[in-house]
């Protein structure tokens, strides 16, 4: 498990790419899929990687010269925790506050609440 529990901005990048793949990865075939143009340089995604492995967010086994990483957590389980902190840190850990603030915010399309009501009309079925 991770140490630090909390992924910045480029290292959720990096986990994007690296979750891109069912199998462990190199920091080459991370950096040829998330920048084939090179917009970012090899090195930096090399560094972001073994931060993430600091980190506890990817494993590291060396096989011959090339290291290859594996994620410690599916990218479900990452949103999960970053909800939750997000939910812990804006709305004192209450998800209803969080729904009534999404609800009401105005950036929901009728289309978004449609489908809220879906789900939540969903839901009681199954309760």
């Amino acid at each position: 498990m991770a140490k630090k529990r909390k992924l910045n901005e480029a290292e959720w990048e990096i986990m994007e790419g690296v979750w891109h793949f069912d199998r462990p990865v190199t920091v080459r075939e991370v950096h040829e899929v998330l920048y084939p143009q090179k917009q970012k340089a090899y090195t930096t995604v090399q560094t972001i990687m073994n931060i993430l492995t600091d980190k506890g967010f990817l494993q590291r086994e060396k096989r011959g010269k090339v290291n290859f990483y594996t994620p410690t957590l599916s990218r479900e389980d990452a949103a999960r925790m970053e909800t939750q902190n997000l939910v812990s840190r804006l709305f004192q850990g209450s998800f209803g506050a969080l729904a009534n603030y999404l609800i009401n915010s105005g950036q929901l399309t009728e289309k978004d609440l449609q489908e809220i009501k879906a789900l939540l009309d969903q839901k009681d079925r199954d309760a």
